[in-house]
């Protein structure tokens, strides 16, 4: 992990190559095998994928070897390694081909149900308990229940793949084409609330004819934006938790400031950090987009229908409410709790958006 020894160690695999063939696999496989800990292995792999990519052709199979290992490492919890290690780690997968995510699906994850997650029709605690939580601001109190029927939510935020498939299958005109410049395994960040709702019309258009899912979600679902009660309880689970993993925070399981990445990371290189559900992302990398208007609480006002917030009026047909912090701001911004609007024209370069599925109309 030491910055330092990087050149070297890359280049000692890429001269070897050229002319010591034996030696250079040796090598490689000595870094892809580090294991005195979880920072020194994944570092490990990491530099081993990053020289591989140092010879101007590498075989298609090792570089695709190379990234199921990473991918491996990166995605057990169990490993503990500093959030730099971890970004690092995510854009040499994205360099090598990220083999979790599916190109004959729109880049969607090569997961059952294509990385979405079944959340069951309940009851959970949504807000903040100014006892529990000394952060809590106004706006997400008073802490209270909230009954939601059942749907789905994707694991990871859209990526910069999934919303160029969008773009170019769909030929959808972009205002700001540099929405697509990042790492196809980032979230896709520059993006308004309308981009947002176009990418969820195409992809349920794209819902029956997609693999992997079962034939009870391809018909009568429909792709939308998740409600902020919806992301939510996904979040943080029932138990109503200040972090997706518990009440204190750690600051190798999110992207935020304090880590000093200094912008987005691959979704999912913080599997510490996932919520009981297993959403991951949903502290810090970005904040992201929901279809629900921000209006004070208890968040379904006594006698209203239950799709008030998303019935858009002429108060706040403008400004929807953001969840989940992000790369460019503290842990204050990271809890689960905490709302923040924002102008559905706008868009920034830490704002992106995930995906959810509801049975039959949603508000839009």
């Amino acid at each position: 992990p030491d910055s330092w020894w990087r050149e070297t160690l890359l280049l000692t695999y890429g001269f070897a190559r050229l002319n010591y063939r034996e030696f250079a696999e040796k090598y490689l496989g000595w870094l892809s095998n580090r294991k005195k800990s979880g920072e020194i292995r994944l570092s490990g792999l990491e530099l081993a994928g990053a020289a591989l990519l140092e010879i101007e052709t590498p075989e298609a199979a090792d570089q695709q070897a190379q990234a199921e290992k990473l991918v491996t490492v990166l995605k057990d919890q169990e490993i503990r390694a500093p959030a730099i290690v971890r970004a690092r780690a995510g854009d040499t997968l994205a360099r090598l081909g990220d083999p979790r995510f599916r190109p004959d699906a729109f880049y969607l994850p090569d997961e059952p149900l294509l990385g979405f997650i079944h959340i069951p029709a309940g009851q959970f605690t949504m807000g903040s308990d100014p006892e529990k939580d000394k952060e809590a601001m106004d706006s997400e109190q008073p802490q209270h229940e909230v009954d939601l029927g059942e749907y789905y939510i994707a694991r990871y935020p859209v990526t910069v793949a999934q919303f160029k498939a969008f773009v170019e299958s769909g030929k959808y005109e972009l205002r700001f084409p540099d929405c697509l410049r990042g790492r196809p395994n980032h979230p896709v960040v520059n993006v308004t609330w309308y981009d947002a709702l176009a990418y969820c019309d195409w992809l349920t258009t794209q819902l029956p004819n997609l693999p992997n899912m079962p034939a009870e979600q391809r018909w009568g679902w429909r792709a939308t934006l998740p409600s902020e009660a919806e992301w939510e309880w996904a979040a943080r689970g029932m138990d109503g938790r200040i972090y997706p993993w518990g009440d204190k925070f750690d600051i190798e399981r999110a992207n935020i400031g304090d880590t000093s990445i200094g912008g987005t990371s691959a979704v999912g290189c913080f599997p510490a950090g996932a919520s009981p559900a297993g959403l991951l992302d949903a502290s810090g990398n970005v904040w992201e987009w929901t279809r629900s208007c921000f209006e004070s609480y208890p968040y379904l006002q006594k006698g209203a229908d239950k799709n008030s917030r998303e019935r858009f009026t002429s108060d706040c047909i403008d400004t929807f409410t953001l969840r989940g912090g992000s790369f460019n701001l503290d842990k204050w911004f990271a809890r689960c709790a905490f709302r923040f609007k924002f102008k559905s024209t706008y868009k920034e370069n830490n704002i992106g958006f995930r995906i959810s599925l509801s049975l039959g109309s949603v508000m839009r």
